[in-house]
């Protein structure tokens, strides 16, 4: 009778008397490891996890969120110190579906991936709320800004700006109300030649984006000091793809300070348009020339060309 009772237990107990001290001695081994870990001193740390909003592409986050969400944890060292030198994957909040308004998230503590014995203390910040707008584009006219005056010796000639339209993007209703943009002053008392400058603007504080290239800025500036032309100076493209222009050279009108006279050499002139990083289309440029020291740019003839760019 009791063989019959015992024979269904059989291969269990073949299976447990296989490789049994084995079996026995990785027991105990992650017994004591068990033991080890959560008889560990328990300590407190801080997590930091991304943490981003998911919008579309006609839709635009009106004010700023936070890039980060800070957790407050406590725990075996052993297990902490795994979490510390974690890469976790942002926290996400999906508002495609809203239209415009406001949405709430809340973070739970069930938002990061823990381990046995590890828990959350705080959660810094546990609820965002993110306003949603409809991402309205515009083009607008520029207006230059200056300050300062010009440093006596020299006479400014002339201002011009290209393009002379900027691109914009940002919430719908600021967009509405922005017809102009006025750039950050320049400063004309450090302009001491013609010379070419990328002009700024203070798009942080109406809270919109710029959504195209930025104008630069030519000033011509006239000095003393005798006067040199240097005809048929090449014109070189710097550009990550394909590009071209309508002028393979310019001419290029330079001066020297009456109290220093350079020798000018045509082979130390050289001119070049700039076209690194900018996507494919046809863009008016202006043409930077460079100068051996104490030789100063009076004018560029042309000072523009048409350049296409054909991308990567």
């Amino acid at each position: 009778m009791k063989l019959f009772i015992l024979k269904p237990l059989l291969p269990l107990w073949d299976l447990l008397r296989y490789q049994f001290w084995l079996k026995v001695t990785s027991f105990l081994i992650a017994v004591a490891l068990w033991v080890v870990v959560f008889g560990s001193r328990t300590i407190e740390i801080t997590k930091e996890v991304p943490f981003e909003a998911v919008v579309s592409d006609d839709q635009i986050l009106v004010d700023p969120i936070p890039e980060k969400i800070t957790f407050r944890l406590s725990g075996p060292k052993a297990f902490l110190r795994s979490i510390t030198n974690r890469i976790d994957d942002p926290i996400r909040a999906n508002v495609k579906d809203l239209k415009t308004g406001v949405f709430t998230q809340r973070i739970f503590s069930d938002s990061i991936k823990l381990p046995l014995g590890v828990k959350v203390l705080s959660i810094n910040p546990n609820v965002i709320q993110m306003r949603v707008e409809e991402l309205k584009r515009k083009s607008v006219s520029v207006q230059l800004s200056t300050q300062g005056e010009v440093s006596e010796g020299h006479k400014l000639l002339k201002t011009e700006y290209l393009p002379a339209q900027i691109r914009i993007k940002g919430p719908k209703n600021r967009i509405q109300m922005i017809n102009a943009l006025s750039t950050v002053p320049v400063d004309l008392s450090q302009i001491r030649e013609t010379t070419v400058i990328p002009l700024a603007f203070d798009f942080k504080s109406m809270g919109i984006d710029p959504d195209s290239v930025l104008p630069e800025l030519y000033i011509e500036m006239q000095g003393r000091g005798p006067a040199f032309r240097v005809k048929h100076v090449p014109v070189k493209i710097k550009s990550t793809g394909k590009a071209s222009s309508d002028i393979e050279e310019v001419t290029v009108i330079v001066r020297t300070d009456p109290d220093d006279p350079v020798k000018v050499e045509g082979e130390s002139v050289s001119a070049l348009i700039d076209v690194r990083d900018m996507p494919s289309g046809e863009y008016t440029k202006w043409i930077r020339v460079q100068l051996p020291e104490k030789v100063h740019l009076v004018r560029v003839i042309p000072a523009s060309t048409r350049v296409v760019v054909k991308g990567q």
